[in-house]
């Protein structure tokens, strides 16, 4: 029985009070030989929430220490999706556990935390990967098993802020094109609406636009420069999609997405963010 413990910054969360379920409906619709079984967070949520309590309401056991949950189970998931600068704290002793640890969206907050992470890692044999599930929409998903040719152009629209939600963008664009950004500019288009190219200089381009309202759908748009489809994010699915591919990171110690990836994603949101104090200004993507 692979046991998987979960490990944030605080437990009571959006992404904490759920995960728990998306798992425990994939292990037991796909036959998974796996539990969820402790959990433990570095402090109290702002509301004052305990791990005690929130293992009691989510069922499972709280553990005393982060060291005492990396000895008592076989793989980790590590939360705090909501602020990435708490990811290099939370993650110190998951990443020198030796043991399959998933990292939650955003990986870093810049790109040399991210480097830290990932060489920690590699210090320590442990396997890591992090990603959006808007990477696994099943539209994605389906388009790309269609379509072995990488396409010309995307677009993509979504809601909040470069920092903690500009990777469920990303993560589709690099998903479908590739790596290899180039350079970005920005445009100023509002205080806090920000809208990118990012070109990848030879002739593909993707496009960004980001509101801060909560309620911008996301939307993606794949084209070969003839044609195009709309590719749909739907929550019915990309949630649980990422549930099955954790899993099986978790069974076989295979990083789905490569460490490539998560740096140049990282280093487009921290490109990005002098880029919008330049409007107009095409930026080079370093990592």
């Amino acid at each position: 029985m692979l046991k998987i413990g979960i490990a944030d910054y605080y437990l009571d969360n959006w992404h904490a009070n759920h995960y728990p379920d998306f798992l425990r409906e994939v292990i037991s619709r796909m036959g998974y030989d796996a539990e969820l079984t402790y959990a433990y967070g570095l402090y109290p949520g702002p509301a004052g929430t305990t791990n005690e309590q929130w293992c009691a309401e989510h069922n499972m056991k709280p553990s005393g220490s982060m060291q005492e949950l990396v000895n008592c189970v076989d793989a980790i998931m590590v939360i705090a999706a909501d602020d990435s600068r708490w990811h290099e704290e939370v993650c110190e002793l998951p990443l020198k556990s030796g043991k399959p640890v998933f990292v939650d969206k955003t990986f870093a907050p810049d790109v040399a935390a991210a480097k830290r992470m990932f060489l920690l890692a590699e210090a320590h044999g442990t396997p890591v990967f992090s990603s959006s599930a808007q990477r696994y929409c099943q539209d994605i998903l389906d388009w790309q098993a269609e379509h072995p040719v990488r396409p010309r152009f995307v677009s993509t629209a979504g809601p909040h802020s470069l920092d903690n939600y500009a990777v469920h963008q990303l993560e589709p664009i690099v998903a479908l094109m590739g790596r290899g950004v180039q350079r970005l500019k920005a445009f100023a288009v509002g205080s806090a609406v920000t809208q990118l190219i990012l070109d990848y200089g030879d002739g593909r381009l993707a496009s960004f636009v980001q509101s801060p309202q909560p309620w911008a759908e996301f939307h993606f748009m794949v084209s070969d420069g003839e044609t195009g489809k709309h590719l749909v994010s739907d929550d019915r699915n990309f949630y649980h999609n990422l549930a099955e591919v954790i899993l099986d990171f978790f069974t076989c110690g295979v990083a789905p997405v490569p460490k490539e990836e998560t740096l140049e994603i990282v280093a487009v949101i921290e490109t990005a963010r002098q880029a919008r104090k330049m409007p107009d200004t095409w930026f080079q993507i370093r990592y």
